[in-house]
């Protein structure tokens, strides 16, 4: 059985996609745990985390895993004022991503930060050559993708690269010192098939080790729940009892006393005082 701490060893998970939203920012801290289980399994596993949406100093407030030996960190998102002439920043980023092809080691995880900032300084359609170029190089890439951070979204997130993992806030659990979300990954796999997941996270704080448990709604009690739906249709009690029942079958109705008088109906009208009977115009005083 595959959980969320183990999908980055699962087979053909050769692209890793951390689909986050701005109220559940945890992509990082999920690397920081895969970081710490690669460690365990292989210490010699190295990680080149290239760095498009801050400064290499961001990463000083983030999980200590980051700042191991095991992590080699690219900055590729601050300007060197010293290189501000025009014609040396074109030259640099007319080459910078087959720079950036060149400087990563092929034995390494690459771990890109973030997808969309990319998109926004190069456009859309070379970022995205450069993570098919990359992903065919080393040997696994994670890569965050934040959905609300450009304006042009990239449609169908769910779809690129081999592992899809979206990352959602979980509230309906008391908040302690660990940390507490929901994933859902969608896994396609080598033979064909897709694996699809959801897991609750629990995470710790101070060593992010990853613990989960699948996540499955209780039949029952949605089953329960939807006949409640059924029967409870409005705001008043419609059922009846069984003294209710006895009664309604005992209650006699106007029309059914004197049953034996057959086809035998009339009209009684008592006109009164300040009526005007008219036999010919029967409807003379509401002036037609």
């Amino acid at each position: 059985m595959t959980s969320i701490k183990m999908l980055p060893l699962l087979e053909g998970a050769n692209l890793i996609v951390l689909d986050e939203g701005v109220d559940v920012m945890y992509a990082r801290k999920l690397i920081a745990g895969w970081i710490q289980m690669r460690k365990v399994k292989d210490p010699n596993h190295t990680f080149d985390l290239l760095l498009f949406s801050g400064p290499k100093s961001s990463y000083q407030s983030e999980p200590g895993p980051f700042l191991s030996n095991s992590v080699n960190i690219y900055d590729y998102y601050t300007v060197d004022i010293n290189e501000l002439d025009i014609n040396i920043i074109y030259k640099k980023d007319f080459h910078s991503l087959e720079h950036i092809l060149k400087s990563v080691s092929v034995k390494s995880t690459v771990i890109i930060d973030c997808l969309s900032s990319l998109m926004l300084f190069i456009g859309m359609s070379k970022a995205l050559w450069f993570l098919e170029k990359l992903s065919t190089q080393v040997p696994q890439v994670i890569c965050i993708y934040r959905q609300d951070f450009v304006k042009n979204k990239l449609a169908c997130i769910e779809t690129l690269g081999t592992t899809h993992v979206k990352i959602q806030k979980f509230s309906d659990i008391q908040i302690n010192k660990g940390l507490h979300y929901m994933v859902e990954f969608v896994h396609r796999k080598v033979g064909g098939g897709v694996l699809r997941q959801q897991e609750l996270v629990n995470q710790s704080i101070t060593s992010y080790e990853i613990q989960s448990e699948k996540f499955e709604q209780d039949k029952k009690s949605e089953f329960a729940y939807e006949n409640y739906k059924q029967k409870i249709e409005s705001s008043f009690r419609i059922e009846i009892n069984e003294k209710e029942m006895k009664q309604k079958q005992e209650t006699v109705l106007p029309y059914l006393i004197n049953t034996n008088v057959v086809n035998t109906s009339k009209i009684h009208y008592q006109p009164e005082d300040m009526d005007d009977f008219d036999e010919e115009d029967p409807d003379d005083d509401l002036c037609f």
